[in-house]
């Protein structure tokens, strides 16, 4: 009974699927980071030509999977596994032989070499209960804990007094804070005396003022669009529409068009200023992330669903083959699958998580990739909300006056230099360093107010008002020793997108080794980034993409024989970038 089992293309790929060894050679199985065996897309690939007919299983009519993996199937493996039934490959050795060419060098195990171990698609990011860095370091211990002088109130006579007592720096904290709006106030002060007392002359103000109605109604109607996305999934869910291929291809192209078009609307049709276009395209991003992760999650879901019943109703078919390795192949099949299911969460079903609810908290969170439940905080800490939100105002009019008093007026001059009578690249080259000297220090301090805008007090405002449980927005990225370091631990919500849907995805789609992923990684960055400037500038002159992509010679250069141990070295050329980097990319693009 299981020769006909034997030719289903379908139960083909499930075998070599679920195979433990298929004697392949291995080039980008990511274990300890979790591999993500699919596609970029999330989902499982189909191995159908239009050209080829599905083959059904005729003696029990069970229907075919709705998709699959791409497999590669060595002739060995093929007659390996129809040792009973040479008869029947043979017949088909035209269609094995077209089937091969489809899956050639897309093959990817679900086990681990050699192992019964199997690697599941949810091991790659991760969410814990944790504070953020510096709350962890110093918000928690001045809100919740400062209580003055610690370490008079200790006695070293003690036991104990081997244990390493945590130092709290919370008063020093206080002290920082203070200095920024003691100079903050002095430069309010000096720019209202010298303006005729009054400040409707500033530009940064008129900029951060100007169709905020405009950008408002934008910023919906992009929030919107999520919900398109979700219907695709409803709709698979009421068995409407097939994620295969339908639901994807009409996702794919929804997401092809959703940021060329508001890139458009905001330039050519709304003609906004560049601070609410800057604004909307990086909310746009954003927006189109969260999209896709939720799309292509529950469609790899939608796949392993079709491969359960597949597998488990052939079980029921073929329980007492003689063939044992049919059924093994079954098995494994079926314990993956089920395995999978059960890890997306221990309350909900899929795809019970799709659902109003569920989805809209998910447009909520403050993250990237979508996974059914995530760690959450028992309440709301409606003073560290307050908290937050004075440090989301206070900084933007911090930030807003350091453009205002330092840096708007050297890109005025640079622009003035861009439009004096050419004199040479010598002349030309001074000028820029000079603008460059002037700027350095302003865009250092504006790099540090960006990142504790966002990364800190913006994510963890919202997350404490959804009660998101996990705060690990950044790691500690200003001690670190090479760009690779930095361009993992920075941003945390882009770079775990970054790791689930571009980099084990181009290892899973294109075939790619795991060097060639971390640079298809950074290409792809270094594009959105360029973009990015093209919005602000309206040129295209892929400074900013130079840069980024030559984060990776240094890489290198700070792993060998000469840096690999100088840390201390390594941080100071770290720092060395940080600071001249947007300075350099900033006056470049205003000159040049």
């Amino acid at each position: 009974m299981a020769s006909g089992l034997l030719k289903d293309q379908k139960f083909i790929k499930i075998q070599k699927l679920n195979s433990i060894d298929n004697g392949r050679k291995k080039k980008s199985i990511i274990i300890n980071d979790g591999d993500f065996d699919a596609v970029s897309d999330g989902s499982f690939v189909d191995l159908n030509d239009e050209k080829i007919e599905k083959i059904k299983i005729i003696e029990d009519n069970i229907e075919s999977i709705s998709s699959g993996v791409n497999v590669k199937i060595p002739a060995n493996s093929l007659s390996a596994a129809a040792s009973n039934n040479s008869t029947v490959f043979n017949a088909n050795s035209e269609y094995i032989e077209r089937h091969i060419k489809i899956i050639d060098g897309r093959a990817r195990s679900r086990y681990k070499r050699n192992t019964k171990e199997a690697i599941s698609y949810f091991g790659d990011v991760s969410f814990q209960t944790r504070p953020s860095i510096l709350d962890g370091s110093i918000n928690n211990p001045y809100q919740e804990k400062f209580s003055g002088p610690i370490f008079e109130k200790i006695s070293f006579s003690d036991k104990n007094s081997d244990v390493l007592v945590a130092s709290n720096f919370g008063g020093f904290y206080v002290l920082a804070w203070m200095s920024v709006a003691f100079s903050c106030f002095k430069m309010l002060i000096e720019y209202y005396n010298t303006h005729d007392h009054s400040f409707k002359d500033s530009e940064i103000l008129h900029f951060m003022t100007t169709d905020l109605f405009t950008v408002a109604a934008v910023d919906l109607m992009m929030y919107s669009n999520l919900w398109f996305i979700f219907a695709i999934q409803w709709l698979c869910k009421m068995n409407i529409l097939k994620w295969k291929p339908v639901g994807r291809m009409i996702t794919a192209i929804f997401e092809s068009c959703f940021v060329i078009f508001y890139i458009i609307l905001t330039e050519n049709i709304l003609g906004l200023h560049w601070v609410a276009k800057i604004f909307l395209f990086l909310h746009s991003l954003v927006l189109l992330m969260k999209m896709h992760s939720f799309a292509f999650y529950n469609g790899y879901l939608w796949n392993i669903k079709s491969e359960l019943s597949f597998s488990t109703r052939a079980l029921k078919k073929y329980y007492n083959s003689e063939n044992k390795e049919v059924i093994e192949t079954l098995n494994r099949s079926k314990d993956f699958c089920t395995s999978e299911l059960n890890a997306i969460s221990d309350t909900v079903a899929f795809p019970e998580n799709i659902n109003v609810k569920n989805f809209f908290m998910y447009t909520m969170f403050p993250t990237l990739v979508y996974q059914v439940e995530y760690p959450r905080t028992e309440r709301i800490r409606w003073r560290y909300v307050l908290e937050k939100a004075c440090a989301i105002f206070g900084t933007i009019f911090l930030m807003m006056l350091l453009a205002q008093t330092y840096m708007y007026p050297v890109a005025m001059r640079a622009i003035a230099v861009k439009h004096t009578q050419w004199q040479g690249y010598v002349h030309r080259a001074k000028q820029w360093a000079e603008l460059l000297i002037d700027l350095v220090p302003s865009f250092i301090t504006m790099y540090i107010l960006n990142f504790y805008l966002i990364w800190d007090a913006i994510l963890n405002c919202i997350a404490e008002l959804t009660c998101f449980g996990d705060r690990y927005f950044y790691g500690d990225w200003w001690n670190c020793v090479d760009w690779g370091d930095f361009s993992r631990i920075w941003n945390i919500p882009v770079h775990k997108f970054l790791l689930r849907h571009v980099y084990h995805s181009s290892i899973s789609f294109l075939n790619l080794s795991k060097s060639q992923a971390t640079l298809m990684t950074f290409f792809i960055s270094s594009v959105v980034h360029e973009l990015a400037m093209y919005v602000i500038f309206k040129k295209l002159r892929c400074y900013l993409f130079i840069l980024q992509m030559t984060q990776l010679p240094l890489v290198t250069i700070s792993k060998t024989k000469y840096f690999r141990d100088r840390t201390i070295i390594n941080n100071v050329f770290f720092w060395l970038g940080i600071c001249t980097g947007p300075s350099i990319m900033c006056t470049l693009y205003l000159t040049f």
